[in-house]
């Protein structure tokens, strides 16, 4: 089988063939691969994990500061990637994005606003804290902004990432 130099994912599609009996297009099955590549991949990782982050609930938030988590699951077709965010489950390149053991890093949420402020957090570890954080929209807010900047920095995470499952079908990358 010859593969393009763009594209190492196989999909089946049908064309179309001379019958040589009755000279008829008849339906003949052909591997063709697609226009599927590691950067469209890698770049529908980084929106899905964008997404999730402006859409994760405070509980799912606090998780992900607390302790990371973060996984994902990939889908590709012929022309479609399709990705899935999770929380828990093994741990890989994407587990560690966010995490800060409950610590709240100051963001441009916190600095920007003239009058925000969130008063004295209860300590760090106690189960008031955590009651805070899921009580505190600007706390949420500044976590959301806080994962954002992660996801933009640690595209060599996501890069093993991708690698990792393209790894794992047995294909090769462009």
């Amino acid at each position: 089988m010859v593969r393009d130099s763009h594209c190492k994912m196989p999909c089946l599609t049908g064309v179309f063939g001379t019958c040589v009996e009755s000279g008829a297009y008849v339906p003949v099955k052909t591997v063709k691969y697609c226009r599927m590549n590691k950067e469209i991949i890698l770049e529908s990782l980084g929106r899905a994990l964008e997404s999730w982050v402006r859409n994760a609930s405070a509980a799912q938030l606090w998780q992900v500061h607390q302790s990371g988590g973060l996984g994902a699951v990939i889908d590709a077709d012929d022309e479609v990637v399709q990705v899935r965010i999770v929380l828990g489950g093994p741990r890989g390149a994407l587990s560690d994005i966010g995490k800060t053991d409950g610590r709240l890093p100051v963001t441009e949420a916190f600095l920007g606003s003239q009058s925000a402020a969130w008063g004295t957090p209860p300590v760090q570890g106690s189960r008031a804290r955590e009651q805070w954080f899921l009580s505190s929209e600007l706390a949420q807010e500044h976590a959301r902004q806080y994962l954002m900047a992660e996801v933009g920095e640690q595209r060599d995470a996501l890069a093993r990432f991708v690698d990792g499952w393209i790894a794992g079908r047995g294909e090769g990358a462009s």
